[in-house]
């Protein structure tokens, strides 16, 4: 199995595949993990007025899909925030190709925006849990809500960004994979989200996503 650019990363003696794409493969398991992709959230803006395209969504549904069709998953883990908000068409566009892939596990770490009922979640054949444990880690969508778990854990909520600096005082942020000492943060998946700049400490791995390219920021301090 090919993946172009991929970034592999030893984690608690596992292999993890970071991919370009924003989302991480745990090659072990054979499971994809995406997180953030909040489908819905240009048409929740729209219903308010505001003038989103809705090719937002079809640009998260395609990449989701070329994603699960290069990874060719036993299991797709949705780290939270799968949905934005209230059913809506982009959701319907989901179910559509949930369908198209029904012999696929899904599974729902329930996050703040995914707000729809449990009923509606199994209609969509996903199995929706506030963590899921699969060791060595503890998966779910807000790290600060983790009980009882001594586990590491990986999440998203955040939506993790890193500046780089260049020459001539320029910057620029932009999505990262975070690994701390006890846990981790995916970046966000969906295309019309907004990022939070993380500050690193030392020893700990940070990897850039630049132009479907993944780098290995150095962290000094």
């Amino acid at each position: 199995m090919s993946f172009k650019n991929a970034q592999q990363f030893k984690l608690k003696n596992q292999t993890l595949k970071l991919l370009p794409q924003k989302a991480l493969f745990w090659k072990d398991q054979k499971m994809l993990v995406v997180s953030d992709v909040h489908l819905g959230k240009s048409g929740h803006f729209r219903k308010h007025g505001i003038a989103v395209p809705n090719s937002v969504n079809e640009s998260n549904i395609t990449r989701l899909n070329e994603l699960v069709e290069k990874t060719q998953p036993e299991k797709i883990l949705f780290l939270g925030d799968l949905f934005h908000s209230e059913s809506n068409n982009e959701i319907e566009q989901f179910k559509e190709w949930r369908q198209a892939h029904a012999a696929t596990e899904m599974i729902l770490t329930i996050g703040n925006h995914d707000l729809l009922t449990g009923f509606e979640y199994e209609k969509m054949g996903l199995n929706c849990v506030n963590q899921f444990h699969a060791t060595p880690f503890t998966f779910l969508h807000d790290e600060s809500e983790n009980r009882g778990s001594n586990s590491y854990c990986i999440s998203g909520h955040i939506h993790p960004a890193v500046k780089l600096k260049g020459k001539g005082r320029q910057q620029l942020y932009v999505p990262c994979f975070y690994f701390g000492k006890q846990a981790a943060l995916l970046p966000a998946f969906g295309s019309f989200t907004g990022s939070y700049r993380i500050n690193p400490a030392q020893n700990e791995s940070v990897f850039a996503i630049v132009e479907q390219e993944i780098i290995q920021i150095s962290v000094n301090s």
